[in-house]
């Protein structure tokens, strides 16, 4: 299931893309993501690259697999064990 951070990165990736189709510059591309995310805009260069990534056709907007950790670490394994751990501390604990 996508996070929210992932659903908005999703949305300003498509926001790029639909601008790049319609031939608007990067510049005007940047601009529009300052006004529209603030702090959270990415910054030029990578509006940059993107733009020219998508006109080349070398872009898609959606994330490729990444290796290593894995999106959500969250199982009901994990969780059991992580309250076993506890278990057994708070017992070391109120023993001492």
């Amino acid at each position: 299931m996508a996070s929210k951070d992932d659903n908005f990165n999703l949305k300003w990736r498509a926001y790029k893309e639909f601008r790049t189709i319609l031939k608007i510059q990067p510049v005007q591309i940047f601009s529009e993501l300052q006004e529209i995310l603030c702090v959270d805009c990415p910054s030029r260069s990578a509006v940059e690259r993107w733009a020219a990534g998508l006109r080349s056709g070398d872009a898609d907007i959606t994330d490729l697999p990444r290796s290593g950790r894995p999106v959500s670490a969250t199982t009901s394994e994990n969780i059991a064990l992580i309250e076993s751990i506890v278990w057994k501390t708070s017992a070391l604990l109120s023993i001492s």
